[in-house]
């Protein structure tokens, strides 16, 4: 989530600050809750208020600040998250400034955010000047509220701080929710649901997602319900890519998980062929074939012998010295690719 501000110079702050409830502070009062991925109000450096932090804590000087929070994975409330990913990353740039300055970012918990004496030793701490970068932050606990506190600071020398524009976003693991979407073909094994799925034009995609969650709300083409934690889509057409999305929201934040649905055509093989050298139906046509490279292809006489084998089978089998007859076929399109039953029919030579 992308956060924009504007530092100005802090001459402008004391008359403000006789505005009393005509200010709507954006402080330590009123902290501006972080969602990953999402976006919030711009703000101004004037919708700080002094922040009351000495200069022990983190800054040589912070007359004004702005605070945020973030909420990191609650294993209270879903005590099911395997909780093993700890970091977190905060994104920084300044876009610009009109006389140089120092911008101060930290990071800590507190008791109080409005009394300095409850903050924590920070968990990061820095004054950048050189137009941001990314800060990362390790060993987060989960269940925990995190505070942002973003202040400009003045030369030194004890000159004005200076009107700058700057952009926040933060995001990791450690405050992002899996909702572990997966799909898997109507009628295939459960066990093999996948992110990515692959079916055959005109089948049913099962997609599910963790349950624990609460309320879940689906959205794709042709499906079939639109909540739960298991629902069923009929896509349409062949040979395209199709996303399915689940949005869950989580402590007042959105947050999404996809499946991707590739749509195949049916294999499809011809049930007899006439290899006589006439350059019309010499060889078995298996339709759709192509795209499976790691199909395996046997063919059986009636008798159960195997008189045909391939892998990456190009439509070129012209039935060998094999007599006139009808045989036996199993198409195997990989388990590995394909979470799909053998094909199985029967094919004639004419001779």
């Amino acid at each position: 989530m992308t956060r924009n501000f504007q530092l100005t110079e802090a001459i402008f702050l004391l008359p403000l600050l006789f505005l009393g409830s005509f200010l709507v502070a954006q402080d330590c009062s009123n902290p501006e809750a972080l969602c990953a991925g999402e976006g919030s109000p711009n703000y101004s450096y004037l919708d700080g208020a002094p922040s009351g932090v000495g200069s022990d804590f983190c800054f040589m000087d912070a007359p004004n600040a702005v605070f945020y929070s973030f909420e990191t994975q609650d294993t209270g409330q879903f005590p099911f998250i395997d909780y093993q990913d700890s970091t977190a990353t905060i994104q920084f740039s300044v876009d610009s400034c009109l006389a140089d300055t120092s911008i101060g970012i930290a990071v800590f918990e507190a008791a109080d955010l409005c009394d300095s004496d409850s903050y924590s030793a920070f968990d990061f701490c820095t004054i950048d000047t050189t137009g941001g970068g990314q800060i990362f932050l390790t060993a987060l606990q989960p269940s925990t509220t995190y505070y942002i506190m973003v202040t400009g600071l003045n030369d030194g020398m004890g000159g004005p701080d200076s009107e700058c524009s700057f952009n926040l976003d933060v995001s990791g693991p450690a405050l992002e929710y899996d909702l572990g979407a997966e799909g898997y073909q109507s009628g295939g094994d459960p066990n093999n649901s996948s992110s990515t799925v692959q079916i055959y034009e005109g089948e049913t995609v099962v997609l599910t997602s963790e349950g624990n969650f609460g309320d879940l709300e689906w959205s794709g083409p042709e499906l079939n319900q639109t909540t739960g934690d298991e629902v069923t889509a009929d896509p349409d057409g062949v040979n395209i890519t199709v996303t399915y999305t689940v949005n869950a929201e989580i402590e007042g934040c959105q947050y999404l998980d996809q499946v991707t649905v590739f749509i195949l055509p049916p294999i499809v093989a011809s049930n007899a062929f006439t290899p006589n050298s006439d350059g019309f139906n010499d060889t078995w046509f298996i339709e759709g074939i192509n795209i499976w490279p790691n199909a395996q292809i046997s063919v059986y006489s009636r008798w159960g012998n195997r008189v045909f084998q391939a892998t990456n089978y190009q439509n070129d089998w012209g039935g060998d010295d094999l007599p006139a007859a009808t045989y036996y076929y199993i198409v195997e399109l990989n388990p590995v690719d394909f979470d799909a039953e053998p094909i199985a029919g029967s094919v004639t030579i004419m001779r």
